[in-house]
């Protein structure tokens, strides 16, 4: 048992437990309640006889014999927030976790997710780039997604204490994102050729005209970036991937694209205090890349022989840009609320609605 403040952070009763549910489903949307578990480890917040959160810990095997643990959910009463309630659950959960000998710490944070990605940076975690997952854990970092259900959501990231030594490259995962892209595509056009709904030179055309839809949306949010006075770097979404590879197996070949996202170089920023700028950036991303789908299709209604490059590669970039569009605009929710359209939901909703409409008219023609 521990006692930090006036708040008590103890093991849950066995006959908490409907109690603690109850504030769970008063602190997460639906579709997040939907997919909550318990483990065996669980602390709850208590003061004055009142259950105000609760931490849920899960121990796993880490490759080499050793020991992990992650925070998998931490939760307040809304009534009880702001009052550092989080921050003793979190504190006394990761004293659980080093109790139980630990030699790695995980956690998956949303990318924008500012209050827990401080929390964790002020106490020595730091973000563990898709290269330096494979490199601590090599094949095993596979099983170490699953253990942390990193692999059904957009945009979240992994932090790991002890932190990484090296920084990582942008660059590097910028590539990296367009390789694993690439190689959902072919996936997809595999699919599809099921159907001989495809012709071969297709596959040759998708690696650049990905670099051309990921560099315009990459270079538009990055120039944006720097007029608004924020310093920024891309990062790879490597949470999605697994996603992305179930939709295009599970329907039909459709094409789930994995862009990444550009996030501030630092650590203490508030999602809320820089949102009118992030809104900016989030526009400047997305624009762009619907007006060249717009205008590509325009081009195709033209008449183009079928066979010619050009009507080639006007459908492969549809084949992308249609669903880029439709990911990054209109679907600013669980497990895809790490997109641009996310931003652009949260700063202005009738930009919002604007784009929406015109990124489901172009999916629908």
């Amino acid at each position: 048992m521990e006692q930090i403040s006036d708040i008590n952070i103890r093991p849950m009763a066995r006959g908490e437990r409907s109690q603690v549910r109850a504030i769970m489903r008063r602190s997460f949307p639906l579709l997040e309640r939907c997919v909550f578990e318990w483990t065996p480890n669980v602390l709850v917040a208590e003061q004055n006889g009142q259950l105000l959160g609760a931490i849920v810990l899960k121990l796993f095997t880490l490759p080499h014999h050793r020991q992990g643990g992650t925070i998998t959910w931490v939760f307040t009463a809304p009534e009880a927030r702001g009052r550092s309630v989080g921050q003793c659950l979190v504190e006394a959960g990761l004293t659980f976790l080093d109790q139980q000998g630990c030699d790695d710490i995980l956690v998956s944070v949303e990318g924008f997710n500012t209050s827990s990605s401080k929390l964790f940076a002020l106490r020595g975690f730091g973000i563990l780039s898709p290269a330096a997952q494979f490199q601590r854990y090599g094949l095993g970092t596979f099983l170490v997604w699953a253990k942390l259900f990193h692999y059904g959501e957009t945009g979240y990231f992994l932090w790991a204490r002890p932190a990484p030594q090296k920084a990582d490259s942008s660059t590097w995962q910028w590539w990296g994102t367009i390789a694993a892209n690439s190689a959902i595509g072919f996936l997809v056009l595999w699919r599809l050729d099921g159907a001989h709904a495809i012709e071969p030179v297709m596959g040759l055309m998708l690696p650049p005209i990905l670099v051309g839809l990921f560099g315009l949306r990459y270079l538009a949010m990055k120039l944006m970036a720097l007029q608004q006075g924020i310093k920024v770097r891309f990062r790879a979404w490597e949470s999605g991937f697994p996603l992305s590879i179930a939709i295009a197996i599970a329907f039909g070949g459709t094409m789930y694209p994995m862009p990444g996202g550009v996030y501030p170089i630092t650590n203490q920023w508030r999602y809320r205090d820089w949102l009118p700028k992030l809104g900016w950036i989030a526009l400047a991303g997305t624009l762009p890349v619907l007006l060249l789908i717009w205008g590509v299709w325009g081009l195709s209604q033209m008449d183009i022989p079928p066979s010619s490059t050009l009507s080639t590669g006007l459908k492969v970039t549809l084949f992308l840009g249609k669903p880029l569009v439709l990911f990054d605009i209109v679907l600013p929710f669980f497990p895809f609320r790490c997109i641009n359209g996310r931003c652009l939901w949260d700063w202005n909703k009738l930009v919002w609605v604007l784009l929406a409409t015109a990124a489901l008219t172009i999916w629908w023609l």
